[in-house]
């Protein structure tokens, strides 16, 4: 069946047998568009319900459509209460531990929060990349942490090491907290954090990003072993959240031939997002990610929801970074 959509169809609540849609899938996407997607910040001036009907309709065929919008429900969306639950999280969580395992703190004090809260104050606290929005960590858990807060993917490319050195002398810095909000493929943070490790070898250093795919979480792994192995191990992984291998898109089971329908679907349809690969459907360093948070697209998830061609209407546009 053919045809150009106005809106979504009611009668996708009911597919048919071998439809990829679930029961009800006309009515969550109803509700997921309103409290949900319509947070989606680099579009918030083209509503999302309008940017969702033209991106099915890339597609002319109900089938296609239907394994498009079964994709879409499969997103895990990260929005701005979300976030916030997330920073809450690592500081209540992971920081808390990090601060008293490194410390004399007696955890039975009736102080314990005061004295807690005083230490993350006293760390100097930053993103990884600009992508982290720090004061919005800082404010949702009542810190204050020093006044400068640079990037250190930025630090690492313009940074002065004697500069930084002195300046963590001069403040009496003895923790340095390094955050992320994404880390897809972990390329874009390994740099950074090995520059941090080895700038201040003699400063403790908590690596802690919010949202993780597997393979981020297997290169940063890496990168803190290589660290150790090379004599600096002033460094702490601790994620907040690390998705599990069977919400990624697995281009290695697709390439061995053990693909699933959404794998099969996407690289049949590579040419009409102007690729010639397979391996181009999967994302950025194949990561095969579903995530899109209210700030932004990663390129880790699948072109199919943010590629923008002169023949393909993204759902999520991305904001890309000139290199």
């Amino acid at each position: 069946m053919r045809g150009i959509l106005s809106d979504i169809p009611a009668e996708w609540d009911f597919p048919p047998e071998g439809s990829p849609l679930p029961a009800g899938a006309a009515s969550l996407i109803d509700f997921l568009s309103k409290k949900v997607f319509n947070d989606y910040e680099p579009s918030q001036f083209h509503p999302f319900r309008q940017r969702l009907v033209e991106w099915l309709n890339n597609f002319q065929e109900q089938e296609d459509q239907q394994h498009l919008l079964a994709l879409l429900l499969d997103v895990f969306f990260v929005g701005r209460r979300e976030f916030e639950a997330l920073y809450r999280a690592v500081y209540r969580g992971v920081l808390f531990r990090w601060m008293i395992e490194g410390s004399d703190i007696d955890v039975f004090s009736d102080d314990l929060e005061t004295l807690i809260a005083d230490k993350v104050n006293d760390a100097w606290i930053c993103p990884i990349s600009d992508s982290l929005r720090i004061n919005s960590f800082l404010k949702v858990n009542g810190l204050k942490s020093l006044d400068k807060r640079p990037d250190w993917r930025s630090l690492k490319q313009f940074g002065d090491v004697p500069k930084i050195q002195s300046y963590v002398a001069d403040k009496g810095i003895r923790d340095l907290v390094l955050l992320e909000d994404f880390c897809g493929s972990g390329n874009q943070a390994t740099g950074a954090i090995k520059f941090a490790a080895e700038t201040l070898p003699d400063v403790r250093i908590l690596l802690c990003p919010l949202i993780v795919c597997p393979k981020g979480d297997e290169a940063l792994i890496g990168v803190v072993k290589e660290l150790k192995d090379n004599g600096f191990s002033n460094v702490t992984y601790e994620p907040a959240l690390v998705l599990p291998q069977t919400v990624v898109h697995d281009y290695d089971e697709h390439a061995a031939g053990n693909s699933t329908r959404s794998d099969l679907f996407l690289c049949d349809n590579k040419a009409k997002l102007g690729f010639s690969t397979d391996k181009a459907m999967f994302g950025y360093k194949q990561t095969g990610a579903k995530v899109v948070m209210f700030s932004n697209c990663p390129n880790n998830t699948l072109p199919v929801f943010h590629r923008e061609t002169e023949d393909w209407k993204p759902l999520f546009p991305r904001v890309d970074r000139q290199s």
